[in-house]
């Protein structure tokens, strides 16, 4: 069985290496799309392909984020050119956890034909939000005891080769799931158990991280020709929370981290969230570290010229 892995990432530098060896450890290889990034990941998946790693990247130098658009487009390719059997749709914070991959195996022989699975999105909360160094145990250590966003949104998706199949499919914005605009409901994915597989995902690791995520997320997002899907209410919230002035203080930080993606009226303070210990064990071999440290300003100006370059 042949498993791959597609990605769309931007400005990753800090996790970037660290996603594809780990994911490789399970993965037969990944597809990247390098949308845009200017802080060193470009040169850091070049290093990575350059020794002769199973990685395939994609240049894109649109400033908007249309990630189903670009996702939909790479999964197919790598379904049909790679002999894929499945395609695993990650973002550069999540980290597949494996304990056998032949256990994976058969459970996805076991998935209907023309059906996609979905493995369980688990977030993790750092111990510490420190700037500096490449992701690490402290950040994948421990993680919401109860995921409690909407049913979908719990799960990524691991998309089979019945999208071959469905010309009208796509993966939908996140990674969720595949759809079609003509379905009248959301179709049935195969649930895989977690100990099979888990989405370990991590998406604040530092203050400066996130803020410039933040920003340049939500800017890229409001720059999608026509605008035409609304912005996801999380990037809406926090982008307005700093544009008036504010900052991220640690405590704020783990808020975040164990609230992200819900809208603002569902979130719960931290006295009633309860985190468990189930620590992922990341492959960690670091050649390339960042060369340029987080500069949420020099993002912004750079977005800002990509921007201007188009609009000529």
């Amino acid at each position: 069985m042949r498993l791959w892995g597609a990605a769309m990432v931007r400005n990753e530098a800090d996790v970037i290496e660290t996603f594809v060896r780990h994911n490789l450890s399970t993965l037969d290889g990944l597809a990247i799309v390098d949308h845009g990034s200017f802080d060193g990941t470009s040169e850091i998946l070049a290093a990575l392909v350059k020794e002769g790693l199973p990685l395939r990247i994609y240049r894109d130098q649109e400033p908007s984020f249309q990630q189903s658009l670009r996702m939909t487009q790479v999964v197919r390719e790598t379904l049909r050119d790679q002999h894929a059997d499945f395609v695993f749709a990650l973002d550069a914070d999540e980290f597949l956890r494996v304990p056998r991959r032949d256990l994976l195996e058969a459970v996805l022989l076991d998935v209907p034909p023309g059906m996609h699975a979905v493995g369980h999105w688990c977030t993790y909360v750092p111990d510490s939000f420190e700037e500096g160094g490449p992701i690490g145990p402290r950040h994948l250590r421990r993680r919401l005891k109860v995921e409690r966003r909407e049913p979908y949104c719990s799960y990524k998706v691991i998309v089979g080769r019945g999208m071959l199949e469905r010309p009208n499919d796509r993966v939908i914005d996140g990674n969720h799931m595949v759809a079609s605009p003509a379905d009248t409901q959301a179709p049935r994915h195969a649930r895989l158990r977690e100990d099979v597989v888990i989405f370990a995902h991590c998406p604040v690791r530092s203050r400066a991280q996130l803020e410039s995520k933040v920003i340049l997320g939500y800017l890229a997002r409001q720059a999608r020709p026509g605008n035409a899907i609304p912005t996801s209410v999380h990037w809406r919230d926090l982008y307005a929370e700093l544009r008036a002035g504010g900052s991220f203080s640690d405590t704020r930080l783990a808020e975040i981290s164990c609230n992200y993606g819900l809208e603002r009226k569902d979130w719960r303070p931290m006295s009633e969230i309860e985190l468990m210990e189930d620590p992922v064990s990341l492959t960690l071999e670091i050649r390339y570290p960042p060369s340029v440290g987080l500069d949420t300003l020099r993002r912004v100006m750079l977005f800002a010229e990509s921007l201007v370059a188009r609009s000529k």
